[in-house]
Formats: C-alpha cells, sequence, structure tokens
C-alpha cells in the first residue's frame, strides 16, 4: 500500500513523494517529522527500517538536499540502501534521486569526497570521518540540509555524534536534526535522562510510540474493512520435566545466595533497590553490567569473593540458557568445562574455586545433570577392548547405562509440523496474495538452530525407517552425541593439565636451566601470546584442531578467574562440535555428489520450505517479507518478533499468517520473557511522565553561542609593566590535533571550551599546544603496549628532536578502578633484575619501565589525567600565555627532509647526531651542515679549524675544533 502525501520541510518544499507506509501509525509517525525536528524512541519491533527509509526517501527523491546519516552500524547502512533502491521504483516520475553514499574509510580521498559532498545526496558517513571533514571544511556546513542520527541511545556529552551536531549548529541553525531509537530502557538512568539527551542533540521534543498507544494498537489490532480484533498468537505452553525443574531450582538458589552475599558485603557501595535485588533481575545480562559499572571504580580494593561471585552470576545465567536450550549431553558438557575451570591445578597450593560450587543445590545439580544423560559409574576411560563392544552394544563403557533425557519442546515441535502437515494436505492451496505455506521456525541462537535442525533431519530418517513406535529421533541423535561425548570426557582431563601451565613456576624453571632470553617467543612459534591471540569461532576444521594440538599455552594463575576460563573452554568445546559439524556435511556432500548430478538440482518450491533461523533484529523485517510464510513457530519467545509479525499481518491483510508460541511454563523463560515486556513499558511509562512534567527544552541558538575568540580575547602578560597591561588577541586559540586522535573524545572536550581543533596527520606527537609544547596522550592499555613493542621510546625520541617542552600524558579512566603495581613488589623486580637473569617479573613492571624512560629522556615531562575532562583543564592550564601552534609547520615536522644531495635526514645514524649537538657550538641551526658535509666523527677530528668554519662559522668552529683537540692529560695535571 503507497500513500502519497506532501510536506514542506524545514528548509524547502519537497513537493509531492510517493512513501510506502502502510499503517497510520507510520503515516502520522513520517508526517510529524517532516514537520519539525524530533527524537523518536519508538517500540522494538514496530518498523523503524520502513519509517527512517522513507523519510530518507523523502528527502532523496526532492533533490538539492545533503543529508548525512551518523550512528548506523554496516547492517543498517545497508537495508537503508536496499529499502531506498526499493522506494525509487515507486517514484519513476522522480529523477533527482541519487542514492545512498557510503563513506566509511579512508581510501575515499579528500578531493573525492568534496567532490561527492559539494554535489549532494544522502551519505552514510562515519563519524570520525565526519568531524575530520566539518572540522577541515572540506563538507560546508552551511550547505547541509539535515542530519539523521540512529541508535541515538548511544549520544553521550563526550561522544563522536554530539560533537557533530554542536559542530553542524554552530554554523547552520536552519538545518534538521532526526534522531531516532528503539531502546527505551537506555533513557531512564540518572538524573532527567531524556531532558540532557535532548540538550546533547539540540532538540525540543520527544516522541514516544510504546506498543500501547492508541494509534499503534489501533493499527496493529483492528482490520481497516471489518474492524474486528485480529487472532491472538497461539500459546504452546511446555512443560519442564522433573529433573530440569530440579536443576533449574538448583541453580536459582545458588543465584539468590550469591546476591545476598554480595548485597552483604558490598551494600554501602552499591546503589540498588531492594526490588532490584530479586533473582528474577538477576537473570538479565544487563544486570551484571550494572553491578560491575558500580563496582568498577573501587574494583582493585574488593576483595577476590567479591570479584568471583560477580563472574558467577553471570556463568549461572549461562548455565540456565544451556539448561533450556541445549541438549542434556551438551549441558553435562559444559558443567564439566565448568568444574574443570574451578578445579586446582595438580600440585597448586591456589584455590580459585568460586564459592556456589561448594552448596548443597550445586552438588544436586551436578548429579541430576548426570542422570539426565546416563547412571553408573563416572566415565573415566574410552572403550579400547572388544568386551567393552559386546557388552554395550552401543558403544559405551561397561556400568553405563544410557539415559538420554529428550528436551520436551523437541516432541511438541514435530508435533505442530505433524499438525501444519496435516492441514496443508486437506487444503494444499498456496496462500492467497502472493504469500506461500512456508514454514518458519525462530530461535535465539544459531546452535538451537543447527540441534532443531539436526533433531528433524533425524525424525525424519527414523519415520523412513519405521522405527519411531520402537525409539524417538532424539534417541538416535543423542546416542551419537553420547558417543562423542564418551570419546572426549577422558582426553579432557589431561588436555586442562597442559593447558594451564603456572606461569612464574615456568619462568623460575627457565631462570634455574641458565635461559638469558628476556622474551619467550619460540614457546608461541610465530604466533601471538594468548592474551592477543585471535580466538577461532566457527573456523574451518584446520583452525579448530590448531587450537588442540597448542600444548604450551602459558595463562597466570593470578590472574584467572573463573568466568574466563570458562569463555577460554567453552569457545574450545565450541569449535569441537563445529569441526564435528562439519566433517558429517563434508561426508554427506560427497555422498551427493557421488550419487547425484547436475541435471538432478532444481529450485526449491516455496510451499515445501521449512526455514529454521535466529533472531536477527530489524532484519528478521526482511525474512518474513522474503519467505512470506503462512505458519510461523517462535521455538523461543521474543517480544520484538511477537511486534514484527504483528506489522507483518497488519500490512499484508490479504496474506494468512498462523504463529504459534512456544515457552516452558513456570520457567526462567517464560519469566524472563514477562520481564522484558514489563521493563519496556516501564521505561516507556517513565518517559512519559517525565515528558510531561519536562520544562521546555532551550537550545542553544547559534547567535547566542560565543565566538571561540571572545572567551581569549584579553591575556594578561606579565611581561609588560609587570602584568598591568593587557594585549589584544588577534589570532584566536587553536590546537593541532593528530586525526587518529578523533576516535577520544578530548578533541569534543576541547571544542567545548572555545579552542580552535585543527586536525591534521601529524607524525611526531598526538597534540600540539604551541610552537614548543608537544603533548603525547596515552592511555593505560595503549602505554603497556607501547612499552611493550618499544613504540613509545621512539615517539618520545622525536618529540624530544623536534620540540623543547614534551609532555606524556597518561590518562585513565576515572569510573574504573587504577593502580600500578605495589611498590612492595619493587624488590622482587630488582632482585631479579640485579641477578642479570632478565626476568619476566622486572621485565614487566610498568614503574620500572616508566623510570627508565625518565633516565633515558629528562626533558620529558609526565602528566596523569583522571578523565578525558581533566585532559581538556591540563591543556587549556599549558596553552596559558603561549604562542599559537601554525598547522603546516606541525604537519612538516618529522617528515623527510633532504639535504643538498637529495638525502633524507631520517638515513643518519641517531645516535651519532645526537651525540654530535651535545657539542660546544654545535647549535640546532648548524648542525646540519656539518652533517651534510662530514661522513663520521673520524672524519671531523681530522678536520682543521679552517675547514669546519666553512660549514658552521668562525666562532662555532674555534669551539669544535678545542674541544676535539683538548689535551686530557695537561687538565689532568691542573687538577692536580
Amino acid at each position: 500500500m503507497s500513500e502519497s502525501q506532501t510536506q514542506p520541510s524545514q528548509s524547502q518544499d519537497l513537493g509531492e513523494v510517493h512513501l510506502s507506509l502502510p499503517l497510520a501509525y507510520q503515516q502520522t509517525l513520517v508526517t510529524e517529522l517532516l514537520d519539525e525536528d524530533a527524537l523518536v524512541i519508538i517500540a522494538r519491533g514496530l518498523g523503524l527500517p520502513r519509517i527512517v527509509t522513507n523519510l530518507i526517501h523523502a528527502y532523496d527523491v526532492a533533490g538539492g538536499n545533503l543529508v548525512l546519516i551518523v550512528g548506523a552500524d554496516d547492517r543498517e547502512i545497508e537495508w537503508i540502501g536496499e529499502g531506498l533502491a526499493e522506494l525509487a521504483t515507486l517514484n519513476k516520475e522522480s529523477m533527482n534521486r541519487t542514492g545512498l553514499t557510503v563513506v566509511n574509510t579512508e581510501m575515499m580521498g579528500l578531493e573525492r569526497r568534496e567532490m561527492l559532498y559539494s554535489a549532494g545526496g544522502v551519505f552514510a558517513v562515519t563519524s570520525r570521518i565526519l568531524v575530520v571533514d566539518i572540522l577541515s571544511d572540506v563538507i560546508a556546513t552551511n550547505k547541509i540540509t539535515g542530519i539523521i542520527v540512529l541508535n541515538a541511545e548511544k549520544v553521550t556529552a563526550t561522544s563522536q555524534e554530539a560533537f557533530i551536531l554542536r559542530l553542524f549548529r554552530e554554523k547552520n541553525k536552519s538545518g534538521f536534526i532526526k534522531a531516532f531509537s528503539d531502546m527505551p530502557e537506555s533513557f531512564i538512568t540518572g538524573f532527567s535522562p531524556l531532558t540532557n539527551m535532548l540538550k546533547h542533540m539540540f532538540l525540543r521534543k520527544a516522541s514516544l510510540w510504546p506498543r500501547f498507544q492508541v494509534l499503534v494498537a489501533e493499527s496493529l489490532e483492528q482490520d481497516s474493512s471489518t474492524h474486528h480484533k485480529l487472532k491472538d498468537v497461539i500459546e504452546v505452553s511446555v512443560s519442564l520435566t522433573p529433573s530440569m525443574k530440579e536443576i533449574q531450582t538448583a541453580v536459582l538458589e545458588c543465584v539468590d545466595i550469591c546476591l545476598r552475599e554480595l548485597r552483604r558485603s558490598n551494600n554501602a557501595i552499591l546503589d540498588l533497590d531492594d526490588d532490584e535485588w530479586a533473582v528474577e533481575n538477576a537473570l538479565h545480562s544487563n544486570f551484571d553490567v550494572r553491578i560491575r559499572r558500580q563496582l568498577d571504580p573501587v574494583w582493585h580494593r574488593l576483595s577476590y569473593k567479591s570479584r568471583q561471585m560477580v563472574a558467577d552470576l553471570t556463568t549461572l545465567r549461562q548455565i540456565l540458557n544451556y539448561l533450556l536450550n541445549y541438549d542434556c549431553v551438551s549441558f553435562n558438557k559444559m558443567l564439566d568445562i565448568v568444574i574443570a575451570a574451578n578445579t586446582p591445578r595438580s600440585g597448586s597450593t591456589r584455590s580459585n574455586s568460586s564459592p556456589w560450587l561448594f552448596l548443597d543445590a550445586a552438588n544436586a545439580l551436578f548429579a541430576v545433570a548426570r542422570q539426565r544423560v546416563y547412571v553408573g559409574a563416572p566415565i573415566t576411560h574410552t572403550i579400547g577392548n572388544a568386551e567393552d563392544r559386546e557388552t554395550q552394544g552401543d558403544l559405551f563403557p561397561a556400568g553405563i547405562t544410557p539415559v538420554l533425557e529428550e528436551q520436551p519442546k523437541w516432541e511438541q515441535l514435530g508435533m505442530l509440523l505433524d499438525e501444519i502437515t496435516a492441514e496443508l494436505f486437506a487444503a494444499p492451496q498456496a496462500t492467497a496474495g502472493g504469500g506461500a505455506n512456508t514454514v518458519l521456525v525462530m530461535c535465539a541462537e544459531e546452535r538451537t538452530c543447527e540441534q532443531i535442525k539436526e533433531y528433524l533431519s533425524e525424525r525424519g530418517h527414523a519415520k523412513s525407517l519405521e522405527e519411531q513406535e520402537d525409539r524417538g529421533a532424539a534417541w538416535h541423535m543423542l546416542r551419537r552425541k553420547l558417543r562423542e561425548y564418551v570419546s572426549w570426557k577422558p582426553g579432557f582431563a589431561n588436555a586442562r593439565q597442559e593447558l594451564f601451565v603456572d606461569k612464574k613456576a615456568d619462568d623460575k624453571k627457565r631462570t634455574a636451566n641458565g635461559n638469558k632470553d628476556k622474551s619467550p617467543q619460540p614457546q608461541y612459534r610465530g604466533r601471538p601470546p594468548p592474551n592477543k591471540r585471535r580466538r577461532v569461532r566457527g573456523g574451518s576444521a584446520a583452525a579448530t584442531s590448531s587450537l588442540r594440538k597448542n600444548t604450551a599455552i602459558t595463562i597466570d594463575l593470578d590472574e584467572v578467574d573463573s568466568s574466563g576460563v570458562v569463555q577460554l573452554l567453552e569457545e574450545t568445546f565450541e569449535n569441537e562440535d563445529i569441526e564435528s559439524s562439519i566433517a558429517r556435511t563434508v561426508a554427506a556432500t560427497e555422498a551427493l555428489d557421488n550419487y547425484l548430478d547436475d541435471n538432478f538440482f532444481e529450485p526449491f518450491d516455496m510451499n515445501d520450505i521449512v526455514a529454521v533461523l535466529p533472531y536477527d533484529g530489524d532484519m528478521d523485517d526482511y525474512v518474513l517479507e522474503e519467505l512470506q510464510p503462512k505458519y510461523v513457530i517462535m521455538y523461543e519467545p521474543d517480544a520484538a518478533f511477537i511486534r514484527r509479525l504483528e506489522v507483518y499481518r497488519a500490512s499484508n491483510r490479504d496474506r494468512q499468517l498462523k504463529i504459534y508460541l512456544m515457552y516452558y511454563g513456570g520457567s526462567i523463560e517464560e519469566q524472563r520473557y514477562l520481564s522484558a515486556v514489563r521493563k519496556e513499558k516501564d521505561a516507556f511509562s517513565k518517559l512519559i511522565r517525565e515528558r510531561g512534567n519536562m520544562a521546555m527544552v532551550m537550545t542553544t541558538d547559534v547567535d547566542e553561542m560565543a565566538a571561540p575568540e571572545d572567551a581569549f580575547l584579553r591575556k594578561v602578560n606579565t611581561r609588560i609593566a609587570g602584568g598591568g597591561r593587557m594585549d589584544v588577541i588577534v589570532t584566536p586559540p587553536r590546537v593541532v590535533v593528530d586525526m587518529r586522535e578523533f576516535r577520544s573524545s578530548v578533541p569534543s572536550l576541547l571544542h567545548g571550551r572555545q579552542l580552535i581543533v585543527v586536525p591534521s596527520m601529524l607524525t611526531v606527537g598526538d597534540y600540539i599546544l604551541s610552537p614548543h609544547i608537544c603533548v603525547e596522550r596515552k592511555s593505560v592499555p595503549d602505554l603497556i603496549s607501547s612499552f611493550r613493542d618499544g613504540r613509545l621510546y621512539s615517539q618520545c625520541e622525536a618529540m624530544t628532536q623536534y620540540y623543547k617542552t614534551v609532555v606524556l600524558l597518561i590518562e585513565f579512566d576515572q569510573n574504573k578502578s587504577f593502580s600500578l603495581d605495589p611498590f612492595s613488589d619493587l624488590s622482587a623486580s630488582t632482585a631479579s633484575v640485579s641477578a642479570g637473569a632478565g626476568g619476566a617479573t622486572g621485565g614487566y613492571d610498568l614503574q620500572a619501565k616508566l623510570v627508565l624512560l625518565v633516565l633515558s629522556f629528562p626533558n620529558i615531562r609526565i602528566i596523569w589525567s583522571s578523565s578525558p575532562y581533566q585532559t581538556a583543564e591540563i591543556f587549556l592550564e599549558l596553552k596559558r600565555n603561549q604562542e599559537e601552534p601554525d598547522p603546516e609547520t606541525a604537519t612538516n615536522v618529522g617528515l623527510d627532509e633532504l639535504g643538498e644531495n637529495g638525502e633524507s635526514s631520517n638515513l643518519y645514524n641517531q645516535a651519532a647526531v645526537d651525540m654530535l649537538r651535545s657539542m660546544p657550538g654545535i647549535t640546532a641551526v648548524n648542525y646540519r651542515n656539518l652533517m651534510y658535509d662530514v661522513e663520521n666523527f673520524q672524519q671531523l677530528c681530522e678536520m682543521s679549524e679552517s675547514t669546519i668554519a666553512k660549514s658552521v662559522g668562525r666562532e662555532a668552529a674555534r669551539k669544535v675544533w678545542r674541544f676535539i683537540n683538548r689535551d686530557l692529560r695537561t687538565r689532568e695535571e691542573e687538577d692536580a
């Protein structure tokens, strides 16, 4: 359905534009946005991609507009481009459209971007590139029609998007700003969060569109012709098995105990209401984020037990997800990994076990989980003799009896598919309105989809062999998984012993054997160290096997917690499953290749497809439009996808759609779904109340903004009459900033303090505050990596060569804990260094490296900053009473300078150059002349004073010649 509307924008008349907006609330929302600027907060699943695409299309077909899209990720840019191309077919009479142009890399040159901007159109630009282009006047700010901000919940006072909007509003007060977000929960934390967000984006209006909004409800629930409410979703409640209920109860008991202990030991630090400490809130991932955010400032002062419990909450929630989503064998395998991660290494006296493992509920958890798979003695060996094979026809070790409990949803899913098949057999005609009889099964994760596909395939195979009455389809699949588990379990203990090696003990052993190598590079054989190694997820079989062949991974046990170990081991476990799946797929493909020829294949019939896909956010809208399913089975509940189905059904009323919603009744899955719906509803309710009580947000007008030079118009000059006179500054204050620094928020804060920020590709330094002051900014992780690869030494060497005042600014986050190694540890470091072993402890001591850096460069100044805000204040203090830097000069510093013979200055020995510049009579001006005329110090020592004078002058030559030819013995006699 298309809707034709004529609405003027803030800058021009758009004329008649045909938009594809079938629902009334979508039409109303776009009409309001064409009239005025607003921050749109809409519930997830209500068609935000369609709304944004149609709004952009309205400006695109009008022609002569320059519209910028910021804050969009790659997938959003993709569906905007596809949506604009699709809408272009509805406006064939509009020849002015240019489509979407993506500017997301620096491969597109400056001239190319400037030419594209001048031609106009719709551009999706990354924030860092757009900031640099605006500051460099590559894009004319006054010619920008407007800016569209996606993912507005990520905009903060120091974000790049807020910086862009501030630069835009300084020079363009007529252009529009429209922001979108589908995360209402992000706008309810803090003091007046909605008001502050509107100020950051220079907006005055907030447009709220929850699911319970009257127009939205009427659009989704009533048919335009009959005005009757559409059919509800068919809910299929599945009961948990008794063992699954027992496991769920045990895990929830462990979560409750961890919450109570965490609250008791950190109640003074954690600012949470009593209701927020409920177990149901701990089942959401954002609970861990909130806890960690409040504990970050004092994280280094927390006890090991408190830090461990924060990680345990994530582990326990992960166990609950595995219980409901994965088969019993995979769940038991995951618990084995958790136990192994918390088991001390053989011979180690240090225990890093989680406290919840010692609870009675934990013992019940592990016992019942194993009983779901098999009963009998624990598996300690593989099948290695004929007696075992004869005893167990399924090739299981003697002494165990397989149980292999099936997931309750599997059988219910099979019954639903049988019901759908019978319904289609009774009425085989395809759906009217262009739809098909496709069955769509949606799951939460990709791995769940793989298990369902495997089960449905095994189910069809069992039916064909008439084995359905004897053994269920799940039995054959789980039996194969149990055989793989039996082969995996005995070797897992040995693999863990090889995986976790005590790093300190290994260093002592290497030192005792006389190993003087400071860098343990041969251990990794050209591969990066474990903390920098990119783990393979879903890679090839060769990449997966390389993980298991690595038997010398070094991990410092003092820095390992159970959550990190669980993640590492679980990824290895997932890679093994992926490898086995790949092997089965390759074998099946080879069998098909041997059986079938090219003439056998033909396109799928859409009426025979059963698609099993994971939830994928806004891309699910395109899946529904592409497949046009008649039956949708939601294997796991998802509120956003339910709304997407409602929008799809309301937009295509001539298509039949039957929806099944499966969930475990009385489980945390149902509780988590209801809690997510309630949280979103409460978030919109708070936003509506705040908007009703909010005073009008007065955005700063461009005429009311103070010019940058006004704040620094007058400066006290202490050299004139003791500061009694005032000098008028003609040149506004500015700072030359390296383009790579625009990833941080410091340039935005400097601009907010009325400084002109000049982006430039600097070779030396990050910030040039004056012709003589150069600043290199380092975060703590960057500082450590710079020390490790020696990059910081080269940077300091270059800065001291070209600038008089060199500053190393180390910036850490004020909201996170920060502390260097305790001074008590320096004794061990000093001892290892004095022993001459070059041990790892002294080599990795950050304090010792800072001391060595200061000793190597005495002129360097180290400044510590607790936040980007303090960094900006420090820069203002350093710039006081200083001259303004020249951007061109700062850019040319450090580049290859050519002499008269055309040779680069970087080809000279830097140590010899430093020694030459330290000689009497040699200055920063004349040393280059002598360097070009003399090849080495031997030739310089053999030259006469008159020959040296030809290069540096008579007075300088006299000082150099006397210094070289001075008789040391004469000096010794004089001293005697």
